[in-house]
């Protein structure tokens, strides 16, 4: 199962930040409950996807949007909980960036393979216009995912 694979990604990925910022001294090391509670949140909605109890009857979201709101629910109760010292920001972006890596990678891959396709030669364009090209793939493509997904849904949900 995909999700289970992204899943299992994002907890290692958990554990990587939370060893180097342990191993960073120019870091102030964040309190483990921080990264249990990460964890949780990322554990609960692994809980709720196998409950199918997202987006039933709702606007289907990506595997990978839900990962993200999760870390961010975590940020904001970590910045809201008084008993756990707030943790440097960095341990959220670095897990959020590990999430967004995939669809980028995806976009950097798809470009490439229409400027190959159509045998363009981009050579002349700059690092900072393809990279214009490739947020806006990326931004055309998960538009496109989100409206074959809310068309299957639209197809479940009738039957």
């Amino acid at each position: 199962m995909a999700k289970a694979n992204i899943l299992e990604v994002i907890l290692k990925t958990i554990n990587d930040v939370k060893q180097k910022n342990a191993n960073n001294p120019r870091q102030e090391t964040a309190h483990p409950n921080v990264f249990d509670l990460i964890k949780d949140k990322i554990g609960s909605l692994d809980q709720k996807l196998q409950d199918k109890q997202v987006a039933k009857g709702k606007k289907p979201v990506s595997i990978l949007d839900l990962i993200k709101g999760q870390i961010e629910a975590a940020r904001q109760h970590n910045q809201q909980d008084p008993k756990t010292p707030t943790a440097n920001s960095n341990i959220f972006d670095s897990i959020l960036k590990k999430v967004e890596q995939k669809p980028k990678r995806a976009a950097s891959t798809g470009i490439k393979r229409i400027i190959e396709e159509y045998n363009l030669d981009a050579s002349r364009l700059n690092r900072a216009t393809l990279q214009q090209i490739q947020q806006q793939y990326d931004a055309d493509l998960r538009a496109l995912g989100q409206k074959y997904a809310q068309g299957i849904s639209d197809l479940i949900n009738r039957g």
